[in-house]
Parts: structure tokens; sequence; C-alpha cells
């Protein structure tokens, strides 16, 4: 079972539209949405409702920004063991003639008047430095957000620069170092002050390819969510796994789209933010959420963890890239082995005649589609032919594959991509395009004269399933490149 983050509190503001329309931002309303529902959500970050406040839309003037900030302070008050995320995406702007930098929220009147109707580095920083709780972390996803200066926040011993996914040499942050996510016991109950910002000053924050959410956003949900390296029985997200992923993964994916965007982190102090997949922690071998895909509902979806568990609900995992859609309503795996319906499993014999639109009994099963996989056994040497998207085998996409695993043969790194670019490539349509593209820049980087066999690759219509938008627009970018 899940279990809530009893002593987290959070405030979500997204200032997505504006009373001057120019000044709207649509994308920051699906950025925001999805850190809310993350949070709250019992099998990911596990948060309390009553203690998590949402403010977008017409909802995000000043004065109810303040009043939000307020309820804070008063809230972490009666706990002395909070936790606190602070998450605002919207405008930053830097005054020139001053250069003050300002969060401007949804009311502002006159931008030449900025001073009076936005939000100062100043005021904004006064008042959560006000939130004395025993964690805090504040997230801004906006253009010029590392300018908003955190002088006035409890920080000590903090870096300027992108903060390095191999976490040795951050001498900040005590007793935590090596792989980037070994969780140490004795930090459970640790505490501190945490800033992350999606740009520095002279940046800007970018949207993905596809539109659907903010490079920034996106790879901060995966960090919530099982993406960031963690200890295999972690149970919690901690706040350097948060940054260490962050400030790499954005990094990454901005040069895919050949965009320069780096976060900037400062902290002091080692703590969780929230639960991972609702206490549960992630299972090794299985696969993290995607932030795209919509959440399960609640109770409907739980991972398979190890052998011998319980597995519920009408949708589970087992082991990496597997997945055995609905079979039935209800699971019994007690007595006589009940799945759903009237279909019963015993020994090697699958009764009830039919699965999946195909016969099955004894020792031989006939499969129908699956994709994504090559030699699946079922029952007692039973074996099934299994294509991959919906095309070709195995074997032809290996052949496939085959000039340009050939041509980087010399380059270890650039080994490694391949294999993890047929990996991704395999499932079809269900393929990450935003992964896609940043793996082919990789490898485009690695092994420079391979673009043109990248790029062939890619001529193939099956496999030209597997892409869109991001992969096209590297794909293009690295062809100018060799031009």
């Amino acid at each position: 079972m899940s279990e809530t983050f009893k002593h987290g509190y959070a405030l979500v503001v997204g200032v997505d539209e504006n009373v001057q329309p120019h000044l709207a931002l649509p994308a920051v309303a699906k950025d925001v949405t999805a850190v809310h529902d993350v949070l709250l959500h019992p099998e990911r970050c596990a948060y309390e409702s009553a203690n998590v406040q949402f403010l977008k839309g017409a909802d995000s003037t000043r004065d109810n920004i303040f009043d939000a900030l307020y309820k804070l302070q008063d809230q972490v008050k009666a706990d002395p063991d909070s936790t606190v995320i602070i998450y605002y995406s919207g405008h930053g702007w830097r005054e020139k003639a001053t250069e003050k930098y300002y969060l401007i929220p949804y009311d502002i009147e006159d931008m030449s008047r900025a001073r009076r109707y936005a939000i100062s580095a100043e005021d904004f920083a006064g008042e959560i430095s006000a939130i004395q709780s025993k964690r805090l972390l504040v997230v801004l996803d906006c253009c010029h957000a590392a300018g908003m200066d955190v002088k006035n926040f409890d920080v000590t011993a903090v870096q300027s620069e992108a903060f390095p996914l191999d976490l040795d040499q951050t001498k900040s942050i005590p007793e935590y170092a090596g792989d980037g996510a070994k969780a140490v016991a004795d930090l459970a109950q640790g505490e501190g002050r945490a800033i992350l910002n999606s740009s520095t000053g002279l940046q800007s924050s970018y949207v993905r390819n596809d539109g659907k959410m903010s490079l920034f956003t996106y790879h901060f949900i995966e960090s919530l969510t099982g993406h960031a390296p963690h200890a295999d029985d972690a149970t919690v997200v901690y706040v350097t796994d948060v940054m260490s992923w962050v400030t790499h993964k954005v990094a990454q994916s901005a040069k895919a789209q050949r965009r320069d965007q780096t976060p900037v982190m400062k902290t002091s102090g080692v703590f969780p933010v929230a639960q991972l997949l609702g206490g549960q922690g992630l299972a090794k071998g299985v696969s993290a959420p995607d932030p795209i895909a919509p959440l399960p509902a609640a109770g409907t979806q739980t991972t398979f963890h190890q052998e011998n568990q319980t597995v519920h609900g009408n949708q589970f995992n087992i082991g990496p890239n597997s997945n055995i859609g609905q079979i039935g309503d209800n699971i019994n795996t007690g007595g006589g082995d009940y799945v759903g319906g009237n279909k019963s499993i015993q020994g090697d014999t699958i009764h009830g005649d039919q699965v999946s639109g195909n016969k099955a009994g004894g020792d031989q099963t006939t499969v129908g589609d699956i994709s994504g996989g090559q030699g699946i056994a079922i029952g007692r040497g039973a074996s099934a032919n299994v294509s991959v998207n919906e095309g070709f085998s195995g074997s032809e996409l290996n052949t496939l594959f085959a000039p340009l695993v050939q041509a980087v043969a010399q380059n270890n790194t650039a080994v490694v991509k391949v294999e993890d670019l047929k990996t991704e490539v395999a499932k079809g349509e269900e393929a990450d395009d935003q992964k896609i593209a940043e793996i082919v820049t990789e490898i485009a980087d690695a092994v420079p004269m391979v673009v043109e066999t990248l790029t062939g690759l890619f001529t193939n219509t099956i496999i030209a399933k597997a892409v869109g938008g991001a992969t096209k627009f590297a794909l293009k970018m690295i062809g100018k490149q060799k031009e």
C-alpha cells in the first residue's frame, strides 16, 4: 500500500495566463498541472491534498501568491518536521536599469511599472525565508530564473555552476558521494535548504519539441518518479537525486534541440522531498513511469516488485519492457488460481479457451501480436515468434542497424548509445521521441563520420514510425553540421 508523505507541504504556481494577452504562456499550464498531479498522486510523491496549494490562470495574482506563502508559514509552525516544495513557472524578468529581477504575476497592469505590480526577488526571497520548515526546496522554471537571487535564504557552501551528476566533487553535500544516489540511512531526518533554477540568468527555459512539457519540468518529474539513480531499497526521493538528475538531463536535452539551457542549483544539506512511487520504491529491472504518460487511477496500477508477491489492479508489469494488459477484472492467486471471468490457470494449461483472441492448451501456446521482445517461451517447451515494431523481426532490426554498429565499433561510448537507440526504436510508436533525439545527437557528437549512416537509418519507413519532431530536428541539425 502507498504511504503518504505526512509532513510534506507544497505550493505550485503557474502563471500561464495574464491580463496582458501577449504575456500568456499556455505551455506553463501543462507543466504546473503535471507537477501538481504528481505531488498529490498516492503512487507517486504521495503528498496529502490538504497540504498542497495550486495557483494558475486568473488565480495566480500577486496577492494570491503572497497569501499562499503566508499560509505555508502558518502550516509549518504547527509541524516542526515539515518539508516544503515551492514550484513556480512563468515569466521571469530583469530590469536593465537596476539589474533587479522580478516574477510576473497574472494581474500585472503595466510592465513599465513592474516595481509596483511584479514580485521582486527581494520580496519573494523574504517571504520564503520566513517559512521556518525543517526542509525546503524552491524550484523556479522561468526565463532568467537564476537571477532570482537567494541571498536571503539560509544557504551555505553553495555552488553557482551546474550540479554534476557525479556527486563526489560537491563538498557542500556531506556524506553523499559516488554513484549519485546512494541513500544514507542517517540522512532520512536531514534538514536544509535547496534552490533549483531552470536556467542561468542569461538563458531562457525551453519547451520540448513535441510541445507537451518544458524540458525542465519533464526532467524534474522524472527525478521525482524513479528515473534518477537511487539505492535499490530506496523508498524516498532525496533533494540531491532531484538536483543531480535535472541539471544533467536538462542540459543534455537542450543540446539535442541545439539550445543552451543549464540549470543552476544551490543547496545546504541532504533531505527527502517526496515518497518514491508511493513509498514502495522502484523494483530493480522495472522501468520508471514516463512523465508524459497519463497517471493511473489511484489503486489500479501496481508494480510487480519481486517473486511471490501479490500483483493487484487491472494492469501490471513484469520485468523490464514486458507488459501484460488486462486479464479479467480480478486476480486470485490462491486455491484454484482464478484469473477473472471463467478463466483459470492450472499447471501449463490455460482453460477458458481464449486469451486475446487466440486459443491455448497443453504445452503449446499461440501468441497474437507481441512487440518489443524476442525469444519468449510460454509453457513447457513452448515458443513464440515475436515481432518488433509491428513490421519486422528482431533479426531484421539487427540487420538494419548493422552498418551503424560497424561504423561505431571503435568508439565504446557510441557502441553503447547505438544499442540504446536500437532498444528505443524497437518500441515503435511507443518510443520516446525526445530520448531518441538525444541519443542520435550523442552518437553524432561521438563519431561525426557516421552522420550519413545514422540519418540513412531513419529513411526506413517502419523505423520512421518511432520518431517525431524532436528526432527529425536533431537529424536535420547533425546533417547541416556535416555540410
